[in-house]
């Protein structure tokens, strides 16, 4: 029974000694910053309730990395958001596009034209294969040029190509 009541009181004797042991920094007069850290000769040392938030002074080891981490993720995040507003705006161009289209047909369509052209009227071009190309009316034309713009709206880097690459990728 003595020994028990030893090892108990020497067990307690320990833990009073360590207590003070583990706040050293505030017996010997350092202060803690806002983490929970102090320095000492350019070593820094952290109680175990330390946390992160002071960048740039002395805090817990990990703390750079999770702020590393965190800000990757910030910038993938903003990344995909723009992303998808930039995609938005080139569908939204592109049907505005189509709708202006369609009401310029049906204004053309309404209005009272001449009888178009016979197509014998217009001088064939040079054409590859056995269908005749024929030269395009001016509201065919104007047309192909919205139906161009439009596309490259929705492939910004199509502009660089020629037709014949572009009209082999589609």
């Amino acid at each position: 029974m003595a020994r028990i009541l030893i090892s108990k009181l020497v067990t307690l004797a320990l833990l009073l000694l360590a207590a003070p042991a583990q706040n050293v920094a505030h017996a010997a007069g350092k202060p803690l910053n806002a983490c929970g850290c102090y320095t000492e000769n350019d070593t820094c040392y952290c109680e175990k309730k330390a946390k992160c938030g002071c960048p740039g002074e002395c805090e817990p080891k990990g703390c750079e990395v999770e702020r590393q981490k965190k800000l990757q993720r910030e910038i993938e995040a903003e990344t995909k958001r723009a992303t998808e507003e930039a995609e938005a705006a080139a569908k939204a161009r592109a049907s505005k596009a189509a709708e202006k289209s369609e009401k310029s047909e049906e204004e053309q369509s309404d209005k009272a034209s001449p009888p178009p052209a016979p197509e014998n009227d217009l001088p064939p071009l040079p054409h590859q294969g056995k269908t005749p190309v024929r030269r395009m009316a001016p509201a065919q034309k104007k047309m192909l040029l919205k139906l161009i713009d439009a596309y490259l709206v929705e492939h910004p880097d199509a502009g660089r190509q020629t037709l014949s690459d572009v009209r082999g990728s589609l």
